[in-house]
């Protein structure tokens, strides 16, 4: 991404089938455990004395994560991983498909997700 002459490299993980096994016990481990790998590999090259001039940066910035538009609820999956994640990455939830909700089940949605 190029904007007013700064660039910058986006990468997108997806998480396909997240929350969908019948047993979603531990189902962010994986997750949580890549992001603070992330995080160490970082810091390693970070405090080396003769590190690299540009240090490739394999963070995870932010986590958009998509609720599904029931209208009436969130998962407690959903609010688990919310809770967890949050304490090492910006969640930004989204409402997926908010269009297909009312006016007043949105709003209402939406205040149940904060």
């Amino acid at each position: 991404i190029e904007e007013k002459g700064v660039k910058m490299k986006l990468t997108v993980t997806d998480t396909p089938g997240f929350g969908d096994q019948i047993n979603n016990e531990n189902c962010w481990d994986p997750i949580i455990k890549y992001i603070n790998e992330q995080y160490e590999r970082y810091l390693r090259e970070e405090i080396l004395i003769t590190r690299k001039r540009k240090i490739p940066d394999t963070r995870v910035h932010g986590c958009v994560y998509f609720v599904p538009p029931t209208g009436h609820w969130l998962r407690p999956l959903d609010l688990e991983f919310m809770r967890r994640l949050s304490k090492i990455v910006n969640v930004v939830p989204v409402i997926a498909k908010a269009d297909t909700l009312t006016l007043e089940e949105r709003a209402e949605f939406k205040q149940r997700v904060r």
